[in-house]
């Protein structure tokens, strides 16, 4: 059976169609491997400090820089998205930087498609060189009216504690010192000696016995103590000298008398 000329246009005419729609179809499906910027960002080229202080001025946001440990987010550097779920109470987020490759993207809250209040989803960096998604290297959360991303001073140090001087000790009770008895010396006086003369008077037919009281030697004093030396005899040996005397001179008288 042969094939007539009408056939045959038909089937070269089906495949051209074919053809046509295969070649079409490979340039959209590689149109779709290849992403695409963020449109809930504008993409600004160069690089921002990380450590830089005035990064939120340099984006040209209000505020500076809040403190992440008050942030609540997922992922960040070295990853390719940042999902920011929890900001301070009472922040105002005027913007947020994500940097990585030679370029950052800024989001602001309200604008391009951006929700107001988190929670943030799939923050990115720009396109780099490639036209891949660049890795996270650093990002910034700017805002108003919260604790700001500062180093915290340290704690001084309280002074210690002044010691307390120790109680004075009272002290203790005099002791009343013992009474000293001032015993003083009795000088007793010597008994004159037996052998001395004593002067006898005969009174109404009472005989007295007068001893001469004994002389106390000079610098003898009550303070001395007793030496146990007696000074009786001395006493007597004068009296004996003085009736010896008395007798030579009623003697001596008698005889110019006789005389």
């Amino acid at each position: 059976m042969s094939v007539g000329p009408r056939f045959r246009l038909r089937a070269l005419v089906t495949s051209a169609m074919a053809l046509g729609v295969l070649a079409g179809s490979m340039p959209l499906a590689a149109a779709h491997d290849k992403p695409e910027e963020d449109p809930r960002a504008v993409a600004v080229d160069g690089n921002v400090d990380e450590g830089m202080k005035r990064a939120c001025e340099q984006a040209g946001f209000d505020g500076v820089p809040i403190d992440k440990a008050d942030v609540g987010f997922t992922g960040g550097p070295a990853e390719t998205f940042l999902t920011i779920t929890e900001v301070p109470a009472g922040v105002e987020v005027t913007g947020i930087l994500v940097k990585g490759g030679p370029a950052y993207n800024l989001y602001e809250p309200g604008e391009r498609g951006l929700p107001q209040d988190p929670a943030w989803e799939k923050l990115r960096s720009p396109l780099n060189n490639g036209g891949k998604i660049a890795a996270i290297s650093h990002w910034f959360l700017c805002g108003t009216g919260a604790p700001t991303e500062t180093t915290t001073p340290p704690e001084s140090t309280p002074p210690p504690d002044t010691t307390t001087p120790p109680e004075s000790t009272t002290p203790s009770e005099s002791t009343t010192p013992p009474e000293t008895t001032t015993t003083g010396t009795d000088t007793t006086s010597p008994e004159p000696d037996s052998s001395g003369p004593s002067s006898t008077t005969s009174n109404a037919g009472a005989a007295t016995t007068t001893s001469q009281p004994a002389v106390a030697p000079a610098g003898d004093t009550d303070d001395l103590a007793s030496t146990g030396f007696g000074a009786g005899w001395l006493l007597g040996l004068g009296a004996l000298l003085l009736a010896g005397g008395g007798a030579l001179v009623t003697l001596t008288r008698k005889r110019r008398t006789t005389s």
